[in-house]
């Protein structure tokens, strides 16, 4: 009773998170979302002057490769350098030529939009007005049912297949192992989808306290694989922080656009073998740690 009673609060606290506002973010601070913005006309056309979004329009990067500086109002303030970025709003920033800048802008984010529409941002360059006109792409959000019901099934099969078979201890092992492989290549999905951080740092941040759950995981399993029951409690621990730390990634069952580097079906199922698989050794591990301490002791 206590076992499901734990599973049914980590599962309703997963669905709060789904719900949730998007302070609950990916990999450098990107969040899933319903539409996806983009860059649909420069007016008038500047040779030389790029304008895009980047990481599905959570930012804007200008380059400058024009002979006249281009001043962005409401861009963060930065020195003309090859290469700025900036998180902050303030009254504008000067772009020297040769140079660029890369910004979050609230005008082209299409965090909280559930629908379509369009945004503009005004350009000085050199004196010479310019507009820079983009839209946001809406997508209709996944069928979240079934993916939560993927979460609930796995997390349910787990102790009922290491309760069923002789090795239940290797069974809960291979659930362990799944949601460890689940959880790093989710992680490097999310990284790899942010293109304006330095990868090595994205992943580490990303990873959070993954990067003492993995080697509990890998290590329990080694150990059980060598005769040591005890390697059991490292695998349910690290599955149990893997599941913990991508409930906020739950996100990905409510909304279309995510920040995965690859298609959102494959988040999404890493995410229910994170979450499923994750849970499911968890609650088994005292079963499974019974069953051997009776076999031990008859033996």
């Amino acid at each position: 009773m206590t076992r499901r009673l734990c599973l049914l609060l980590l599962l309703a606290a997963g669905v709060v998170g789904g719900w949730a506002t998007p302070a609950l973010a990916h990999a450098g601070g990107l969040v899933a979302t319903d539409a996806r913005s983009r860059v649909a006309s420069v007016s008038p056309a500047v040779p030389g002057l790029s304008v895009t979004t980047v990481e599905d329009g959570a930012k804007l990067r200008l380059v400058n490769r024009t002979g006249s500086p281009v001043i962005v109002p409401g861009a963060p303030t930065a020195p003309s350098s090859p290469t700025t970025s900036g998180v902050a709003p303030a009254p504008g920033a000067t772009i020297a030529p040769g140079s660029s800048l890369t910004w979050a802008d609230s005008r082209s984010s299409p965090v909280g939009r559930r629908s379509g529409g369009d945004w503009s941002l005004a350009l000085d360059v050199g004196g010479t007005p310019v507009v820079v006109r983009g839209v946001f792409d809406w997508f209709a959000p996944p069928p979240f049912v079934l993916w939560w019901a993927g979460v609930a099934a796995l997390a349910v099969a787990v102790p009922v297949l290491c309760r069923r078979v002789r090795r239940g201890d290797l069974a809960l092992t291979t659930a362990g192992l799944a949601a460890m492989a689940a959880s790093i290549a989710h992680v490097i999905g999310s990284s790899l989808a942010v293109t304006s951080a330095p990868l090595l740092g994205t992943f580490v941040n990303a990873a959070g306290i993954n990067l003492l759950a993995w080697p509990l995981i890998a290590g329990g399993a080694v150990a059980v694989l060598r005769g040591k029951p005890a390697g059991l409690l490292a695998v349910c621990a690290g599955a149990a922080l893997t599941g913990v730390f991508v409930l906020p990634d739950v996100t990905s069952f409510h909304r279309s656009v995510l920040p995965f580097a690859g298609p959102g079906v494959v988040e999404r199922i890493l995410v229910v073998v994170a979450l499923g698989g994750g849970a499911g050794a968890a609650v088994a591990g005292a079963s499974v740690l019974r069953t051997l301490a009776a076999r031990q002791e008859a033996a």
